[in-house]
């Protein structure tokens, strides 16, 4: 367990930052699985891969005719990215090699998980199956709209796709069904799955949060944000989720009998600035932060003490992750600032 995000709760923490101006937005960043380095993936196309261990800045990896929409760690090393140009692409050892493309799609979510090496991708109304080589396992469809988010259950055997009123979980080893529909009116534009296994919640575009407890389907909401919140991330132990679009962070207590009935614990208040990313540690319950004025904080949750990190450019940061240490955190923002924060030599 990294010593140095643990002192965030004490307003104390030291970190080896490297930080670039890259040429076009980031719009998704990304840790390898071995940990050894991260991506940023650019609105210019290109993937930028850094290696934690090398000063060398992010070396340039052409991948997609377009802009890059989701990124993320691929199951056999490297990353898979897709975008606007209906590819999906993995980008390893400095090259991209496409593995799939669906003609006049764009690619707008990706989901993997890793120990059964399955990558969901969004196209259209589809979510399709790929294996690291790009061959299709499945392709899920009838979705009513747009897929607005992908979450594979932490088995990997269940596929939920958030769309128009609502959310559609599916089976991933039935070839037959008909999905299980939890229906909530509105429209869904993130989606998260807990690290157990028992809670799916959306952020809405009408400034609020909606969930279900899988197993009976009962339902949660969580109302009165200042905007939607694109950035859902949870606790390693799944206590706690955190969710942009407020001044603060807020972070909803799933001990117990959950969230419902009690207050939220409001965290890292940014000078009056909105949170745009959130991102928890792997290990310990230490939220980062981003907000619409490129800083970054991190705190824990129920904690007063926050740690100011080192700005990233000056727009509003888009993303944020860990390693699977929680020793690096990668960070990058809509005017192209990107940060890799290193804690490992603190």
């Amino acid at each position: 367990m990294p010593a140095a995000p643990e002192a965030a709760a004490a307003g104390q923490i030291r970190r080896r930052v490297r930080r670039w101006t890259l040429p076009a937005a980031v719009t998704a960043v990304a840790a390898a699985l071995d940990g050894r380095s991260g991506a940023f993936a650019l609105g210019d196309g290109t993937v930028r891969q850094v290696v934690f261990a090398d000063d060398a800045p992010p070396e340039i990896v052409e991948a997609h005719q377009g802009a890059v929409l989701a990124l993320a760690a691929a199951p056999g090393g490297g990353f898979v990215s897709g975008g606007d140009d209906g590819r999906v692409v993995l980008t390893a050892a400095g090259a991209a090699r496409q593995i799939f493309h669906e003609p006049r799609r764009w690619i707008s979510h990706l989901a993997v998980h890793a120990p059964s090496r399955t990558i969901m991708a969004a196209a259209g109304k589809a979510a399709i199956g790929l294996d690291p080589a790009g061959i299709v396992q499945g392709r899920w469809e009838g979705h009513p709209s747009t897929v607005a988010g992908l979450a594979l259950n932490p088995a990997g055997k269940r596929l939920a796709v958030a769309h128009y009123n609502g959310v559609s979980l599916w089976w991933l080893a039935s070839k037959q069904q008909s999905p299980t529909r939890l229906t909530w009116k509105g429209s869904h534009v993130a989606l998260s799955w807990s690290p157990n296994g028992k809670y799916l919640m959306t952020a809405m575009q009408e400034n609020e949060l909606h969930g279900w407890r899988v197993a009976d389907s009962a339902e949660m909401r969580m109302a009165g944000l200042a905007t939607k919140a694109k950035s859902l991330t949870w606790s390693q132990d799944s206590r706690w989720l955190a969710n942009s679009g407020a001044e603060v962070v807020t972070c909803w207590d799933f001990s117990g009998k959950g969230p419902m009935g009690r207050p939220p614990s409001e965290i890292c208040p940014g000078d009056g600035a909105l949170v745009t990313a959130v991102a928890f540690h792997p290990k310990v319950p230490i939220v980062a932060a981003g907000y619409e004025d490129g800083t970054v904080r991190l705190g824990r949750p129920g904690h007063v003490r926050t740690t100011v990190l080192e700005p990233v450019g000056t727009g509003p940061l888009a993303a944020l992750a860990w390693s699977p240490s929680g020793d690096q955190l990668l960070a990058g923002g809509d005017g192209g600032g990107a940060a890799l924060f290193d804690f490992s030599e603190a």
